[in-house]
């Protein structure tokens, strides 16, 4: 019999579906391959999927972070802007 070949998509795809609450069995069934393929494909796919919020935490701190610093350079140009208006407009009086 040879081998099934399936895509890393549909791999994910019945992972998904075994973690949603599916039974192994049925699932295993109803794809042709063993029930340990499919909980070695879960602990392989969860680790993968672990890596890229991993990935997208770090990258949405550097976003904060990068955010934050803009913040704070636009609150000083505002309060030395309004400084200065207002030394302007006493001036004026």
């Amino acid at each position: 019999m040879p081998k099934l070949r399936f895509t890393p998509d549909q791999i994910k795809t019945m992972v998904s579906e075994l973690d949603a609450g599916e039974m192994a069995v049925k699932l295993s069934r109803r794809y042709g391959i063993s029930t340990s393929t499919l909980y070695r494909w879960r602990v392989k796919f969860s680790h993968a999927q672990q890596l890229n919020d991993k990935e997208r935490l770090r990258s949405l701190e550097d976003e904060h972070r990068r955010l934050k610093r803009q913040f704070a350079e636009l609150t000083l140009d505002y309060a030395t802007l309004r400084a200065a208006l207002i030394r302007d407009v006493r001036g004026d009086c």
